[in-house]
């Protein structure tokens, strides 16, 4: 919840006191500027990447028992995709944060697609979908 909140709250023009009457949230006194590529959900779309972006996402363990994941990525060539840490162990109830790396390999004028894949030694499968746009 608070990550939507952070994300409203950062949004050029965006009146405070309105979020906090419609959210019943108020904002922080964090810097404004949060990228919408920032907001943890389960997907990563960087609009106009130019360069190298990084980006970050906090993965749960709500399961009872703790789980290691290898994470594997897929990605059109015209884009680079990497992930740190390669491999993770999430204990229950706790969270573990990946760094995702995209860099511009070439313009193309259109969207790149992509996926991360989480494997987890007790079979579940998490898939981050990704979308880039490579800028000059």
């Amino acid at each position: 919840h608070q990550d939507y909140i952070t994300f409203l709250c950062s949004i050029p023009d965006v009146d405070p006191s309105e979020v906090s009457n419609i959210t019943g949230s108020r904002c922080g006194s964090g810097p404004k500027g949060q990228r919408p590529y920032d907001l943890n959900i389960p997907s990563i779309t960087v609009s106009q990447l130019k360069g190298i972006q990084t980006v970050k996402r906090t993965v749960t363990n709500v399961a009872d028992e703790a789980e290691t994941y290898t994470i594997m990525t897929r990605m059109s060539p015209e884009i680079a995709l990497d992930v740190s840490p390669p491999a993770l162990t999430v204990l229950p109830g706790s969270s573990r944060e990946i760094t995702v790396t995209l860099t511009t390999r070439s313009v193309t004028g259109t969207y790149s697609f992509g996926e991360i894949t989480m494997k987890g030694d007790r079979r579940h499968l998490v898939r981050i979908p990704v979308v880039a746009m490579g800028f000059k």
